[in-house]
């Protein structure tokens, strides 16, 4: 599967200087999954860095991959799994090709039938604050067979909980790091959301 925990922690805007020591304190507090996005500042430097000293204590993911060649990219850093905001068939393919787990930005039935029947890892449903917590209850009954859901977008520790009593796993970005913030506040934001991580089955 594409995570190890029910929590991912999203770098988004992190630089390549100080990924690792954001990264070291994340882990020392448990949070294995963590994902750098595309739109950081020299994201592949950043991936590449954190899985030189981190290795497979590790399972990086690269976010906002919104293209086949962004997917390679991200498997040439040294990725694990690719994070997407859309549903794009050719960079399922491309990930799929390359070994990566995916998880796939959906939001409609329509997307998540298709994602299914595509094969994906992860059903990132995004945003997920604009539909009400349960949703995966109303659309797994159709469903003929399991899938795991993911709730990113408008997710922070006061509603965490909500979402988790319906998702298989969420993500959480500025409700762990914001461009800027010090290794300290990381470490402080990462405490308070430790508590709801538990390991993905």
């Amino acid at each position: 599967m594409a995570t190890r925990t029910n929590l991912i922690a999203i770098l988004r805007g992190i630089e390549p200087h100080e990924a690792v020591a954001h990264t070291e304190q994340l882990l020392a507090l448990g949070l294995v999954d963590i994902e750098i996005p595309t739109n950081s500042p020299k994201w592949f430097e950043s991936v590449q860095m954190v899985v030189e000293n981190f290795g497979s204590d590790l399972n990086i993911g690269v976010g906002t991959v919104t293209s086949a060649t962004l997917a390679r990219q991200a498997r040439e850093a040294g990725a694990r799994y690719i994070v997407t905001p859309n549903l794009d068939p050719s960079v399922i393919d491309m990930a799929r090709s390359l070994g990566l787990k995916t998880c796939i930005g959906v939001f409609s039935a329509s997307e998540i039938f298709a994602a299914v029947s595509m094969g994906v890892d992860l059903l990132k449903v995004f945003p997920a604050a604009a539909l009400p917590t349960e949703y995966p209850k109303y659309i797994k009954g159709p469903l003929s067979e399991t899938v795991r859901f993911a709730a990113v977008g408008g997710i922070d520790a006061s509603n965490a909980q909500a979402f988790l009593a319906h998702y298989d796993a969420i993500g959480l970005g500025s409700a762990i790091y914001k461009p800027g913030q010090s290794v300290e506040q990381t470490a402080s934001k990462g405490r308070a959301v430790q508590a709801l991580m538990r390991t993905a089955n």
